[in-house]
């Protein structure tokens, strides 16, 4: 059976009906929150903004490796949920469909309107996003970047393919590293995320 992407974003709709007073959603195995991504977009560029120009490649690296470690833990939370267990590992048929599946929940999650343009097995993963909330967040605010900007999207890329490929859990995060060719903040049509083994 292929990953049915329908089917796994109408359980993560259904569930994320159920919160708690504080507006956290206790969902695949994991605690969400629902809050703005403008409130996140801000925190993250005023601290690449506050870092400064000199520091802005060290801002741009610590943004990236939290998402990634982020992105590692949450998905690897998800993989051990009975909510995955019941609606995804029925439909997995190899690795790769993992992948399929962890895309699909980032979707439901609101993270993007997520595709995989290439996948490698255990070697490269490339995802686009035509409306990443990160890029569109920063044109909105301030205009057009000179640089990449999609950093949550670009970590979690390389978390999909360190979970999958990368070894054991914990042990595994930074096995891949993501990069972020094209991206909608810099004018370019889409953002595009390419995860590859780490030369670390």
């Amino acid at each position: 059976m292929a990953i049915d992407v329908s089917t796994i974003i109408q359980a993560v709709m259904e569930g994320s009906k159920i919160r708690e007073s504080k507006g956290i959603i206790p969902l695949f195995g994991v605690y969400l929150s629902l809050f703005s991504v403008n409130y996140y977009n801000r925190l993250s560029f005023d601290f690449e903004i506050k870092m400064g120009r000199q520091r802005e490649a060290e801002a741009r690296t610590l943004l990236i490796e939290a998402a990634q470690e982020c992105g590692y833990a949450t998905f690897q939370g998800i993989r051990d949920s009975w909510e995955w267990e019941q609606v995804v590992t029925p439909m997995v048929e190899n690795k790769e469909d993992q992948i399929l599946g962890f895309v699909a929940v980032a979707v439901a999650f609101g993270w993007g309107d997520l595709a995989i343009e290439e996948l490698d097995p255990a070697e490269k993963l490339v995802m686009r996003a035509s409306d990443s909330y990160e890029a569109r967040g920063y044109l909105e605010q301030y205009g057009l970047a000179k640089s990449e900007k999609c950093y949550m999207l670009r970590g979690v890329t390389a978390a999909f393919m360190d979970l999958v490929y990368g070894g054991d859990y914990p042990d595994s995060c930074f096995t891949f590293a993501a990069q972020e060719p094209r991206c909608r903040a810099k004018g370019d049509p889409y953002c595009e995320f390419v995860a590859r083994r780490s030369s670390d």
